[in-house]
């Protein structure tokens, strides 16, 4: 008998609220099967938050999602981006230019580099990755798209202070880096409303930008105190249906970070090592050539928090670094 498959992904769009709908955009990325858009009702337009990721379809996708609430891309007045990762931002160039709108987005946008795989190779031997699943890897990601369309920019720097005004009300800009250096959430304070992008999920799933600020896991606890203290009610995030125990939420990310951040100081008690040997220590059976990727990155960002800590040094050494605990 022939294996049921799994239903193809295709963009929806469905009402949350009055003037709020969630515009599912499938994705095909691992263990990361969509990203949510959200379209805001603003008199007889629409603000639309975040735009999915550029490839083949998925303006389709998009469009898609945006008639079945019943609208189109010309009722988008607006795009405001809560992160410059391409799942969110990646359609943002030739969306606004159809729309003939603009783009609101932080200005840390700009220190995500260009993606540069010989610079990720680089840091990849560096941390210890072995050169013959390493070279698998970037052989796989070479055929791949960047996933972003055209050149990313924005009209307007969406800072504290910058408002986006909506049917659902006013939404304030809420600076939350840690998973991006330009991560924001919107926070409609009568409604009690929160659109987390990526800082809060539905399910604990941790990333973390690394090299561009001193320390992102530092940054993302900080984040989660400041959207602690707004008391929100339901988030609308960037990969789930949308919740409303927050603060479980963001007991759960902090313990996450506990978790990751003990074992990490435990892969390092008996003596030095790569992070790629800590990330094989630390994730054990989950490490694969899949989530390699994903996984180094992580190791890295708890290694540089605890660098940051002063609990542990880098060598600095060439062709490959290692870690140790601070005496």
């Amino acid at each position: 008998m022939r294996k049921p498959t799994r239903p193809r992904e295709v963009g929806r769009g469905e009402r949350v609220l009055p003037g709020v709908w969630r515009l599912r955009l499938p994705l095909d990325l691992p263990g990361v099967p969509h990203v949510n858009a959200w379209a805001l009702k603003a008199g007889r337009g629409l603000v639309l938050v975040d735009t999915g990721l550029h490839d083949r379809g998925t303006m389709g996708h998009l469009e898609q999602a945006l008639d079945r609430t019943g609208h189109s891309v010309r009722d988008i007045d607006l795009i405001v981006i809560t992160h410059a990762h391409i799942d969110h931002c990646g359609q943002a160039p030739p969306l606004a230019r159809r729309a003939r709108c603009e783009v609101w987005m932080h200005p840390k946008w700009r220190l995500h580099a260009p993606d540069d795989l010989d610079k990720t190779i680089e840091i990849a031997l560096l941390s210890g990755v072995p050169e013959g699943p390493l070279r698998r890897w970037a052989e796989a990601r070479r055929g791949m798209g960047t996933g972003q369309a055209g050149e990313l920019y924005a009209d307007k720097d969406l800072v504290p202070g910058v408002t986006v005004d909506t049917d659902a009300g006013t939404w304030n800009v809420i600076e939350t880096p840690g998973h991006a250096p330009s991560h924001v959430c919107l926070h409609q304070p009568e409604q009690r409303l929160l659109i987390t992008g990526d800082h809060l999920l539905g399910r604990v799933s941790q990333y973390f930008d690394v090299g561009y600020t001193p320390d992102p896991v530092g940054e993302f606890l900080e984040s989660l105190t400041v959207v602690e203290r707004l008391d929100a009610r339901l988030a609308l995030a960037g990969h789930a249906r949308p919740f409303t125990d927050i603060q479980a939420h963001i007991d759960a990310n902090r313990a996450e970070v506990r978790r990751r951040v003990d074992a990490t100081r435990a892969a390092l008690a008996d003596g030095p090592k790569s992070a790629y040997e800590v990330a094989r220590t630390v994730y054990g059976e989950a490490f694969n050539e899949l989530m390699a990727s994903w996984l180094m990155t992580m190791t890295r960002a708890w290694l540089v928090h605890l660098q940051r800590l002063g609990e542990v040094l880098n060598d600095g050494a060439d062709p490959v670094q290692h870690w140790e605990l601070a005496s």
